[in-house]
């Protein structure tokens, strides 16, 4: 009877003991974190790149606006057309500017003819006097022969000269009064000439300003192609008022003339990524009308100020960044859609991880910022080792690290320093080294999971390279 007490008592004990193990396994698996690790690795290659969104254009192209206001009454090229610099492109109602141009050579015209009015005026001032002086010398020969100052014979013959003389006399008096009338005549040209002379230099002066005037509007009438290029968009037809305007006025440029020799992808990149950025940087260039096709470039001109939008809820800035493409394909055209790939830095040999395994806790550090590992002897979760244990204020601080599973398969905060990002790894500076074993998922997981947390692997993400 003894003996049967003691194997049930025994039995008991046992079945007490396999309660307690499997009460014991089943509360370890409820503390156990399932969590997604990678292995900490090397790449040969790491880029890190930047991707913005564009549209083509021509590096060097111009909006023809007109200077003067009218109708296109000659227009000579079309859209898709190839133009060569100093090629007539359209005339610009050109009958109204000559006519201002006649008129105006009319007016210097008729000025050069009073300036020649006076010439002749001095002209018969000079013939007035030579006139007096003949009539002195004729009255002073009259005298002598009427004193009887000479002989018979030359009385006779200044007598017949005489009669010539008086012959001529008359004639030259004849001539002296109808002079003597041109010349009053002149006279009071003269005089009211005189008089205007000071407005006629004025109106000389305004002529000729009228002149230049008419002959620069007679010139702008006709319109040439300052480059050699192609017709990009004509926006007039003949028949069209043309009207002068400002570049920010769309309706006063006529027509786009490019050199397409040079395409550029004109691309808005983030402020947050502009920094990165550098003049000469690699780019691959994709333009949604030759999705097939990649364009290389590089970085040719990056913006100082961001873009302005119109929109002023506006709260992330972009910067205008300019890509040079060096095989560009005849079939690119301005205006086309692309997407940009810059490369902006490039790192051999680099230790890498998942982005996904960042994260960020708040950690206690020391007097110098610096991360206080946890108590390994400690088994009690979330206490820390402290150079100071009397140490009443606890400094706090957020790091950017990354869970390590240890052998004892318990998840282990470290902080990282980082580099530069890939397309979907990051590059680590120092404090992990290659094969460790980190935790990279779920997001959820790593946000939520503690230091010193026990864990189960149910699965090992395989690192994907960014080279392509």
């Amino acid at each position: 009877m003894k003996k049967r007490k003691k194997i049930w008592a025994l039995s008991i004990a046992i079945a007490l003991l396999a309660l307690i193990v499997i009460a014991s396994i089943n509360s370890s698996r409820r503390n156990t974190v399932a969590v997604q690790t990678a292995v900490v690795e090397r790449r040969e290659t790491l880029e890190s790149k930047v991707t913005a969104s564009g549209e083509l254009r021509a590096k060097q192209f111009v909006d023809l606006q007109p200077e003067i206001s009218g109708i296109i009454t000659e227009l000579y090229v079309h859209e898709g057309d190839s133009v060569k610099k100093g090629e007539v492109l359209l005339r610009i109602d050109p009958i109204q500017t000559d006519e201002e141009f006649e008129i105006a050579n009319a007016e210097i015209n008729l000025l050069r003819d009073e300036t020649s009015l006076r010439s002749a005026q001095a002209e018969l001032d000079r013939a007035e006097n030579n006139f007096e002086k003949t009539q002195r010398t004729f009255k002073r020969n009259q005298e002598l022969y009427e004193d009887g100052l000479i002989s018979r014979e030359d009385y006779e013959k200044y007598q017949n000269e005489f009669i010539a003389a008086q012959s001529s006399v008359e004639v030259q008096k004849a001539n002296v009064a109808s002079m003597e009338k041109a010349i009053e005549i002149s006279q009071n040209n003269i005089a009211r000439m005189k008089t205007s002379v000071e407005a006629s230099q004025a109106r000389l002066k305004q002529a000729a300003a009228n002149l230049t005037k008419a002959s620069d509007q007679s010139k702008k009438s006709k319109i040439e192609s300052p480059l050699d290029g192609v017709i990009t968009s004509l926006d007039k037809e003949q028949g069209e008022r043309a009207v002068p305007g400002m570049m920010s006025n769309p309706e006063a440029t006529i027509m786009t003339i490019a050199d397409l020799s040079v395409i550029q992808a004109e691309i808005k990149v983030d402020e947050t990524d502009v920094v990165n950025v550098s003049l000469g940087d690699k780019t691959e260039v994709q333009v949604d009308a030759l999705p097939d096709v990649i364009f290389e470039g590089e970085v040719t001109e990056i913006g100082n100020s961001p873009i302005q939008s119109s929109s002023a809820a506006q709260e992330a800035k972009d910067f205008k960044v300019i890509v040079t493409l060096k095989n560009a394909s005849p079939k690119l055209r301005p205006g086309m859609s692309c997407t940009s790939e810059i490369t902006t830095d490039v790192k051999t040999n680099a230790l890498v991880i998942p982005i996904q395994a960042l994260t960020v806790r708040d950690v206690e550090v020391d007097e110098d910022g610096q991360y206080i590992k946890p108590d390994a002897d400690n088994k009690k979760e979330g206490t820390v080792a402290r150079a100071d244990s009397n140490q009443e204020e606890v400094r706090k601080k957020e790091l950017e690290g990354v869970f390590v599973v240890d052998k004892e398969m318990t998840a282990r905060f470290r902080p990282v320093d980082t580099g530069i990002t890939g397309e979907s790894e990051i590059e680590v500076l120092g404090n992990l080294k290659e094969g460790e074993e980190i935790i990279a998922g779920s997001f959820q997981t790593l946000r939520t999971i503690k230091d010193g947390a026990a864990v189960k692997i149910e699965k090992r993400i395989k690192a994907q390279s960014v080279n392509r």
